[in-house]
């Protein structure tokens, strides 16, 4: 029944796409469609003082593929595609700092994949329809706020969610199928169906194992976007809901839930051209399956505060985590603490397709015992884009 519930969306959203203006194909050259890409990004960092123990570490990755305009390519208006691939390579240090919270952001999935391989078409200015391999972070709980931190509380998405284990990110596509309906400039509604295969998280896969089994779970997010100002200051607000059915493994793995269901939010508010705050909040009741039921973050974004430098960005990140009652009795402790985290940093615009951004992070608490000591992690990020 999951599985047919979630092949009934992408049926339906094969249907719809490409029907319109058959008639009016237009034969032009494949240049004229085609926009490819590369990106590159590396972090290195070092757990200098606390933590479990002190260590270097360094991740990388390449993200690279090509963006299609079938309304340029074969006339169908207003549809285009994607088909990328990545490889992450490296390791990350959150064993060795003890913590929840990944230090560097681009670990996890640490090989080569196929991502994305999707369509996308607008039905007039309001109503778009997405389908194929993707996951819930290109459209669902982001915001392009959360990108610049080196640490992965926020950066993507809302870390919290992706601990449940029950939605997918950078790199681990899926099935799925995105509908967006856009009344007007202030408001947004969408709603996505996902696959949540075994497989999934199969670093050995690559991404390729495009099967529908009978066990899959089906993974529906909801979100409504609200643009507009607040104190004549420009803001967006969003709130979502990702309900999960299925049959699966929650904290303890010798149980097995068939529901979970996680709130979200966020607010950013530009209290200048340059300067930007934001707030996130994520909250689940299932602590059997949420081993973080609460997370909330912080962020500012400040930009051209050095007059020489007007495209460097001044960047300030908090967090903090709590543990469920469920997840702390696994761990054999009476109780855990919130953890924290703290990053400051500094990104350095060196030209258009090439950035530098030293930062420090500090975790308070890490993994919530009391028994570690907080950790001082220093890093630099590099990216590059083509």
């Amino acid at each position: 029944m999951k599985t047919l519930i979630l092949l009934s969306f992408i049926f339906a959203s094969f249907s719809l796409i490409g029907q319109e203006n058959e008639e009016d194909k237009v034969k032009l050259s494949l240049a004229e469609g085609v926009d490819p890409f590369l990106h590159y990004a590396s972090i290195a960092a070092s757990n200098i003082s606390g933590g479990l123990e002190q260590e270097t570490s360094y991740s990388g990755q390449l993200y690279t593929g090509i963006k299609l305009n079938f309304e340029k390519l074969l006339g169908w208006k207003g549809t285009r595609g994607k088909i990328s691939m990545i490889n992450r390579h490296g390791k990350g240090l959150s064993n060795e700092v003890g913590s929840v919270f990944e230090p560097l952001n681009l670990v996890g999935g640490q090989s080569t994949f196929l991502y994305d391989l999707n369509l996308e078409h607008d039905f007039g200015d309001k109503f778009s329809w997405k389908l194929g391999r993707t996951t819930t972070v290109d459209d669902f709980s982001v915001s392009k706020w959360y990108f610049y931190s080196l640490n992965n509380t926020i950066n993507g998405v809302i870390r919290a969610l992706l601990l449940d284990g029950r939605t997918t990110t950078f790199p681990f596509a899926t099935w799925g199928t995105r509908f967006k309906f856009k009344p007007n400039a202030k408001h947004q509604f969408q709603l996505g169906v996902y696959q949540l295969s075994e497989t999934v998280f199969d670093e050995t896969l690559h991404g390729l194992d495009f099967a529908f089994r009978d066990s899959d779970d089906v993974s529906v997010f909801f979100q409504y976007d609200w643009f507009g100002k607040i104190a004549d200051c420009k803001t967006r607000v969003y709130a979502g809901a990702n309900q999960v059915f299925g049959s699966f493994s929650n904290l303890d793995p010798n149980k097995l839930s068939e529901y979970f269901l996680r709130l979200y939010g966020h607010i950013d508010v530009d209290f200048t051209e340059d300067l930007n705050t934001f707030l996130t909040l994520a909250y689940s009741p299932h602590g059997a399956v949420a081993k973080l039921p609460f997370q909330s973050s912080f962020g500012l974004n400040w930009k051209g505060l050095v007059n020489t430098r007007p495209e460097d960005r001044i960047l300030f990140f908090a967090t903090v985590g709590t543990f469920s009652e469920e997840w702390t009795a696994l761990q054999d402790f009476d109780e855990l603490s919130p953890e924290v985290v703290l990053e400051m940093g500094y990104r350095f615009q060196i030209t258009d397709y090439f950035v530098l951004q030293p930062a420090v992070q500090y975790d308070i608490c890490p993994g919530g015992s009391g028994t570690v000591d907080n950790a001082l992690i220093p890093g630099i990020w590099i990216e590059a884009s083509f």
